[in-house]
């Protein structure tokens, strides 16, 4: 029984030892104080000072952070001074704070970023100076923060930094620079940032970034460069972020896309929406296997290429829209299967190929209205595998008369919400289907009329017609629902269109590319070799047990031969002396 009991044994005492450390190392009373519309000197009169563990001052008044202001908040890990209107900081201001994690200088008239301590603030991981009027970042800016995790420049007015600048944060893993006036950078910005995960560069200036500016960033997942001044993506061709994720350079002058075609990419979200692309061609995006959401919304687009998107086995949302687009090649979306989302909306279509949804099982949200639609067929062309009642499907704003019957028939099979409304229906055709029309097809819109016991403008629900024997347009509105708000009976709000209901995104058919996950693999390494370290070292620590219970038992075992020897020599010796 003993034998089976000493790991319990000693994994209580390792659980007393980190209590009895922690018990040590925390002060009895975690103290937290939070400041509105204060000034400097109530933070200097404190009671128990030495016990302060986060201090919060927003919008009060202080200007100036003197030398030595906080050598006795030794237990201080969070500071915050928001909107206080600092502007001035000693050079030595956070002397003292050795256990500081948490910095935060959000919001107030901050020129210069300095090291503000003497010594090194090495638990320092989170350094937030949002909203303030930095204009520079030099050599010195951090060379006290060693072991940054977070940092946040935004809305500055940041239009220089220097070379090495982030040389001293090797371990940070958050950079934010978004809403600044940087316009060009540097290959020597982000050198040496091996752990740099997120970067954000968005609303700046930015006309050129050059060509190994992230060199040695391989870690990097997330880069936004949206809403500057790109015209193109030439720095992607060094294949040095082949192993990004998230890629947003919308809101720019791009006018065409090439560095995709020069590798395999591992990225997921591309968004490459308000920008000037014309055309897409054939190989624009062969590296993206793995691309999941795509979005080419509000370009120029006129020309797709049929197999543009034949390496794209993984796409589940599209977005086309608000585009010059015409036509549509057949067998545009043959390849990419797993397509839930497609969205064609705000073009020029007059007509699609009758096939060309038919081979997306999986598809949800169809979007094709403010086009020129005047044809329905390819509704009943959809996929057969489509479940019941799975399909949003948006063809309002086009020039459709009537559908024919196979197209009808689909939409009560398939169709979650169907939106149909201001089209040039014919009336006939329209008296008959609203008859037959299951619930959730919707041929109207709303209509803003103003009420003659109301000066408020009402929004009430009308289906609209084209009545082709005498050439004229008919609007029907809902006149009950107009009688039943005047008289507060039923519902107040009066709605057209049903929400659709999304369901659960389906099983994949084809399998995924595999994308790396260095960060989680390694965490996953790291976790094994430590419990088979803390086996390795129990197994050693029992055969050191084991050897020591062997060693008493046959020393006892000696011990009781010698006793018994003794016995019987003295024995021996009686009987000898007794026959003497």
């Amino acid at each position: 029984m003993a034998h089976n009991s000493w790991p319990r044994v000693l994994f209580l005492y390792l659980l007393l030892l980190l209590h009895c450390r922690q018990h040590a190392a925390t002060p009895n009373r975690r103290i937290i104080y939070k400041f509105t519309d204060c000034n400097a000197e109530q933070l200097q009169h404190l009671p128990k000072l030495a016990a302060v563990y986060e201090l919060s001052a927003v919008t009060c008044n202080i200007s100036t952070l003197p030398n030595a202001y906080f050598t006795r908040f030794t237990t201080l890990t969070a500071l915050e001074v928001r909107e206080s209107g600092l502007a001035k900081i000693g050079a030595y201001a956070l002397n003292g704070l050795e256990q500081l994690q948490w910095l935060a200088l959000p919001w107030n008239y901050i020129t210069n970023v300095e090291p503000w301590s003497q010594a090194p603030l090495k638990a320092l991981h989170t350094l937030d100076l949002e909203g303030n009027a930095v204009k520079m970042l030099s050599a010195e800016s951090f060379v006290r923060y060693p072991n940054l995790h977070y940092l946040s420049l935004a809305h500055n007015m940041l239009e220089r930094i220097s070379g090495d600048a982030f040389t001293h944060l090797p371990h940070l893993k958050h950079l934010n620079l978004a809403h600044n006036r940087l316009g060009v950078i540097e290959s020597l910005y982000f050198r040496g940032m091996q752990h740099l995960a997120h970067l954000s560069l968005q609303h700046n200036a930015i006309e050129r970034v050059a060509a190994d500016s992230f060199a040695t960033n391989a870690h990097l997942r997330s880069l936004r460069l949206d809403v500057n001044k790109l015209r193109d993506l030439e720095f992607l061709r060094s294949n040095a972020l082949t192993r990004l994720l998230h890629l947003n350079v919308s809101h720019n002058r791009i006018e065409a896309v090439e560095a995709f075609a020069t590798g395999e990419w591992a990225l997921m979200d591309l968004d490459l929406s308000t920008n000037r692309l014309v055309e897409v061609k054939a190989d624009t995006f062969n590296g993206l296997a793995a691309l999941m959401h795509l979005n080419l919304s509000a370009n120029a687009l006129h020309m797709l290429a049929a197999s543009c998107l034949d390496k794209l086995i993984n796409l589940e949302t599209i977005d086309l829209s608000a585009n010059n687009l015409t036509q549509l090649p057949s067998g545009l979306f043959d390849a990419p299967t797993q397509l839930q989302r497609v969205n064609l909306s705000r073009n020029a279509l007059p007509t699609v190929d009758a096939e060309l949804f038919a081979q997306l099982p999986y598809l949800r949200a169809l979007d094709m209205s403010g086009n020129q639609l005047s044809s329905g067929a390819f509704i009943a062309h959809l996929s057969p595998l489509l479940p019941h009642s799975a399909l949003t499907l948006d063809l309002s704003e086009n020039h459709l008369t009537q559908l024919d019957a196979d197209a009808m028939t689909a939409l009560q099979v398939c169709g979650a919400s169907v939106d149909l409304s201001a089209n040039r229906w014919h009336c006939q055709w329209l008296i008959v289907e609203l008859v037959r029309a299951p619930a959730h097809v919707h041929f109207g819109r709303n209509y803003s009329l103003a009420s003659s016991w109301s000066a408020a403008l009402l929004n009430v629900s009308g289906i609209d017609c084209y009545d082709a024997e005498r050439q004229r347009s008919l609007v029907v509105l809902d006149a009950g629902r107009l009688w039943e708000r005047r008289h507060g009976v039923g519902d107040v709000e009066c709605t057209t269109f049903v929400d659709p209901v999304m369901p659960t995104p389906p099983p994949l058919v084809w399998p995924r590319v595999r994308v790396d996950r260095f960060d989680s693999r390694s965490i996953i390494i790291w976790m094994l070799i430590a419990i088979g370290l803390a086996f390795t070292g129990l197994r050693i620590a029992r055969q050191l047990i084991d050897r020591r219970e062997q060693t008493k038992r046959v020393k006892k075992l000696l011990e009781l031969k010698t006793q018994e020897l003794t016995r019987l020599t003295a024995k021996n010796v009686e009987r000898l002396n007794e026959r003497t």
